[in-house]
């Protein structure tokens, strides 16, 4: 009986873990890889898709809308997947617009089947833009 409800509430503190950035919900996409949300727009740009090596990326965001007064602060970074895992995110720092503007690079590992996404921190609200793949 200990054993049954130990794994009812692992596998419920998982879900809900892995859960959160399944639902996050992801920009649309525009043609210049950009996504936008409902108060603003954001991006992920960089890399090279389906050669594997190190690459340079770039995730911004600029906020924008009808909504959107003074400065916030963002936390940015991207997320991969491929066939077999979809990773957690790899989170650059965080970042205060500058109007209405911030944008942060790293560079990392990317393998050749590999798809990224940018994704956005902001209140405990995860956003996301649409998978880049090969």
């Amino acid at each position: 009986m200990i054993i049954k409800r130990a794994l009812v509430t692992s596998t419920t503190v998982l879900a809900v873990l892995g859960g959160s950035l399944v639902a996050a919900p992801a920009a649309s996409a525009t043609p210049t890889g950009c996504g936008d949300l409902s108060n603003g727009q954001l991006c992920i740009k960089g890399g090279k898709l389906g050669k594997g090596g190190k690459y340079k990326f770039t995730v911004s965001y600029w906020r924008g809308g009808s909504g959107a007064r003074g400065e916030i602060t963002v936390k940015l970074g991207t997320q991969r997947k491929n066939d077999d895992i979809t990773a957690w995110p790899l989170w650059f720092g965080s970042k205060k617009t500058r109007n209405g503007y911030a944008a942060l690079s790293k560079t990392h590992e990317l393998d050749s089947d590999n798809c990224i996404r940018g994704v956005m921190d902001y209140k405990g609200k995860t956003y996301v833009t649409k998978w880049r793949c090969p």
